[in-house]
């Protein structure tokens, strides 16, 4: 029997079909600096230690604090604030 034809874009798509290193995980599960197919380093939607989550606040503290984080010039992501500060209430609480 003959074997199926190939399809024109099967070449394309494994060139495409990229998988992450285990180099380019470090110890703690996260991604570090490794760059993917693109030329972008991962991101926290891939890395397995971040969990996205939803919570409501007010527009105008939203609004706030995104003008604080960019008066800061530290380039302070929105989700690292919030992880901080998270993470010192936690501390606080002694859990």
């Amino acid at each position: 029997m003959s074997k199926a034809p190939e399809s024109k874009f099967q070449s394309f798509l494994a060139a495409r079909t990229t998988a992450v290193e285990p180099s380019a995980v470090d110890g703690n599960g996260t991604t570090g600096s490794k760059l993917n197919a693109r030329g972008r380093s991962y991101g926290k939607r891939s890395d397995p230690s971040y969990e996205q989550v939803t919570a409501y606040i007010r527009k105008r503290t939203h609004d706030a604090v995104k003008m604080a984080l960019l008066k800061e010039g530290q380039r302070r992501q929105f989700s690292e604030l919030v992880e901080e500060l998270l993470s010192s209430w936690m501390q606080g609480m002694n859990i």
